[in-house]
């Protein structure tokens, strides 16, 4: 019997591709079939466990045939463009197509799944629509591979085979409560993730029986932020246990403090405490951002900034917001003598920005080759000079 031998965080993990020789004899042919997991399940370069492992599936994945193995125990499969071979006892033909679609029933999502701006991977992403989502389709792809759905204000296309109904009266997934400054171990090999979700990269993978002590749970309950290796780093709470058997007494860790500083330029945030490390975004010059964390010597600065945690240089941070200098505003008051044309600049060949009637009153800045540069309400232009007195 195969599921998955060791549960690996997020979906796909590849591995090395030994390669192995197999022959199918007369293999049923099931191409076109559409098959669901029913358990998280490894898929294979050959038909049997002795065969190299090369990633997951997730419990509630779709998937498209291709061929059965001699025996029946085996299903070829095609899964990000890999030709893959997982147990066939641990899938469920689906008895309707994604063109079955029921629109404005619910649905929930398999997996973190792209919203695109169209019904094809060809499309822009507009966000990551997490695990575990109810969504209701507002409109099936004419293929019935895509739905269009609204989350968070944004609407947009997912793949359909990331989606299964739900009962309208199932009781919500909660996620596993886990408190800050308790010890808990991993209950799984699980990833770690540089953010909290799965879209990050991944900091490391934990041994199953790891110790974790939470320095913050975010708000959804289903991330925390620990420190392993003098590096913070995140963990999905739904492999975490309580660790009511430790042998090794440890000081748990302190739970994270931020401060508010402010960036004195436009900063890039890294995943490292080095220039070298890679650019995970940037910062413009004057946000506020919270640091949790210093390096040794206080050199770099670990900062949250838009869901993101990474690396700023230090010297770059203040705890003072910069106010924008104040220029004196230096004028003197004039009225014009008739109607006006002010223009966007001191010549006729400018254009019109706005006729000032007679005898209004306005700033004028600077005169200079018969023209003045002035400002009328909220107008600011030039107009000829010999015009006002």
């Amino acid at each position: 019997m195969e599921s998955i031998d060791k549960v690996i965080l997020g979906g796909v993990v590849v591995a090395s591709t030994i390669g192995m020789n197999y022959n199918i004899a007369s293999a049923d042919i099931v191409s076109q079939e559409i098959y669901t997991t029913t358990n998280r399940l490894n898929m294979r370069k050959g038909p049997s466990t002795d065969y190299t492992l090369v990633g997951t599936l997730d419990k509630g994945v779709k998937v498209k045939a291709i061929e059965k193995s001699s025996d029946g125990k085996w299903l070829k499969i095609n899964y990000n463009s890999q030709n893959v071979w997982v147990n066939f006892a641990y899938l469920q033909k689906d008895k309707s197509s994604n063109n079955d679609i029921k629109l404005d029933s619910q649905y929930e999502t398999t997996a973190n799944v792209n919203m695109r701006k169209g019904p094809s991977t060809n499309y822009t992403k507009i966000i990551i629509v997490p695990a575990q989502t109810k969504i209701t389709p507002i409109k099936s792809s004419s293929d019935g591979k895509w739905v269009q759905i609204n989350y968070k204000n944004e609407t947009g296309w997912i793949s359909a085979q990331y989606i299964k109904t739900v009962s309208t009266t199932q009781t919500p997934t909660q996620p596993n409560k886990v408190e800050v400054g308790k010890k808990y171990k991993t209950t799984e090999y699980v990833r770690t993730r540089k953010g909290p979700g799965t879209s990050y990269d991944v900091a490391t993978v934990l041994p199953k029986g790891t110790q974790v002590v939470p320095v913050e749970i975010l708000k959804s309950g289903y991330w925390a932020m620990f420190k392993y290796n003098n590096q913070y780093m995140y963990v999905c709470t739904d492999y975490l246990e309580a660790d009511n058997q430790s042998t090794t007494p440890t000081e748990p860790e302190k739970p994270i403090t931020r401060k508010d500083y402010y960036t004195t330029a436009n900063l890039n945030i890294r995943d490292g405490a080095s220039t070298t490390s890679s650019k995970i975004g940037k910062i413009p010059n004057g946000t506020k951002v919270s640091v949790v964390d210093f390096n040794s010597n206080k050199t770099w600065a670990k900062v949250m900034y838009n869901n993101k945690t990474g690396w700023v240089s230090a010297q770059y941070l203040s705890t003072k917001s910069q106010e924008p200098e104040q220029k004196e505003d230096t004028y003197w008051t004039g009225t014009t003598t008739q109607n006006l044309n002010m223009r966007k600049g001191p010549s006729t060949d400018y254009s019109i920005i706005i006729t000032i009637p007679k005898n209004s009153d306005v700033k004028i800045y600077e005169t200079k080759s018969g023209w003045a540069k002035i400002k009328y309400k909220s107008y600011e232009g030039y107009c000829s000079a010999s015009f006002i007195k």
